[in-house]
Formats: structure tokens, C-alpha cells, sequence
């Protein structure tokens, strides 16, 4: 019997960052944002392309719209997430978007924007201890 080879190593090492993070499937987004891309599009899109197939009274187009609006927004949208994710920590765009809300007081903040000198409440300079009465001899 001839001994079996070890298996091959890799020639590359894991990337720890990239390990708990969803791989990227349509043009750099994530499934989870996939699903949410689709779906909002899908909701503007079929009022859309009904409203159009209605005004020409031809079903074809109204299907022709519905189906090719979203699969266009959602290629556009990812070109646009890819260049505001480019570089940038996890949920960043997530954090963006948090902060913006709050600044427009649509949502409260939860999130550290005050800008100037913090008060501990406490001076720098340690109190002194009263003194004690009892005496020491």
C-alpha cells in the first residue's frame, strides 16, 4: 500500500473580521439587505407599473414594468451601497441612517452628540477630611 499524501494546505489564511459576517451575493449586498431591497422595490414598483399598464390598457406592459423596475433599482441601489460600505466598518450606513433620524427628531437618540467640555461633577482637587476629635497621645 502506498501512504496517502496529507491534504493540501491553504495558501491563504482566514480572515477573522469576515467570519460572523454575511458573504455578499448581489453586488455587495447582503442577503438581509438583498430582502429588504427587493421588497421596498417591489412596493413602489407594482403601483407603478398597474397605474401604467392601466393607462395604455395593455397587460404586458404593466408586467414588463413590475418586473423590470425592481431588478433595476435593485442593481442601481447596490452600486450605491457598495461605494457607502467601501471602507467602512459593519453597519455603518445602519448607524448613518440611526443618526440622521435623530438629528431630524424622528426617532430619539441614542447615540453621544453633545460637542464641548464634559462635567464629571466632581472637582479636581480632593476634599479635605474633617478633622477628628479624639487625640492621640
Amino acid at each position: 500500500m502506498a501512504p496517502q499524501d496529507p491534504p493540501p494546505r491553504p495558501t491563504t489564511t482566514p480572515l477573522p473580521d469576515r467570519v460572523n459576517a454575511e458573504p455578499p451575493i448581489i453586488k455587495g449586498l447582503s442577503s438581509t439587505e438583498s430582502k429588504w431591497a427587493i421588497g421596498l422595490a417591489g412596493l413602489v414598483w407594482f403601483p407603478v407599473g398597474s397605474l401604467v399598464g392601466l393607462a395604455v390598457h395593455q397587460l404586458p406592459v404593466a408586467v414588463l414594468i413590475i418586473a423590470t423596475g425592481p431588478i433595476a433599482t435593485v442593481w442601481l441601489a447596490a452600486g450605491q451601497m457598495a461605494k457607502l460600505k467601501r471602507n467602512r466598518p459593519d453597519h455603518y450606513y445602519l448607524h448613518l441612517l440611526l443618526h440622521w433620524a435623530a438629528s431630524v427628531h424622528l426617532i430619539r437618540s441614542g447615540f453621544v452628540t453633545h460637542s464641548g467640555a464634559w462635567d464629571i461633577g466632581r472637582t479636581l482637587l480632593p476634599a479635605r477630611a474633617p478633622r477628628s476629635r479624639a487625640r492621640t497621645r
